[in-house]
């Protein structure tokens, strides 16, 4: 294993060998780092170096995020295109539940490895939002595999898109505070 430092004003730790003449992550000289020792067993830090959680997560970010705008262009705007529009969108609403899936079983095995539980209050509340984000996409790839998207099933899947988003916020203001949390052994 590579000889580790840790900067210490903002924690970023990284190989000695690859440090240059300041922290790759706030910009202070070299001089701020010292020697770190990660006392993280082998499988725990296998595990949380393949940034499964992560990578997992954009996928459903897109999605819910793309879905806005084409069923919006799609619907309104009456572009010779708006059929693909839409099939796109059809696409994407029944996709979008499995890359739930993905990123909560990749979150809960990221949790899991990075602070030894799943009941911190942080976890716990990453939990709620999304299971709630499952939900609301469950809802909108079942609409629009029973009614399609013409009224009423258009406002529902809008709604519900939304629904996803602010889960997606919630998610995302969460881990950006778990980011810096400081783990040891």
């Amino acid at each position: 294993m590579d000889n580790l430092v840790i900067c210490k004003m903002c924690k970023f730790v990284m190989s000695e060998d690859k440090l240059g003449d300041v922290c790759p992550a706030c910009g202070l000289p070299r001089k701020n780092f010292e020697p770190f020792k990660d006392n993280r067993s082998a499988k725990r830090r296998f595990i949380m170096t393949l940034n499964l959680h992560p990578i997992a997560v954009h996928f459903p970010q897109a999605y819910a995020v793309i879905i806005l705008p084409l069923l919006l262009a799609g619907l309104y705007l009456g572009l010779p295109f708006s059929d693909e529009l839409i099939s796109t969108v059809r696409v994407l609403a029944v996709v979008l539940p499995f890359t739930v899936i993905a990123a909560f079983g990749a979150g809960l095995i990221d949790g899991k490895a990075r602070f030894r539980r799943l009941i911190t209050p942080s976890l716990v509340i990453k939990m709620v939002a999304g299971s709630f984000l499952l939900m609301f996409s469950v809802v909108i790839a079942l609409i629009i595999i029973k009614y399609g998207l013409s009224s009423p099933g258009f406002y529902y899947v809008l709604f519900l898109d939304l629904g996803c988003i602010a889960c997606q916020v919630v998610l995302g203001e969460v881990g950006k505070t778990l980011m810096s949390a400081h783990l040891p052994g």
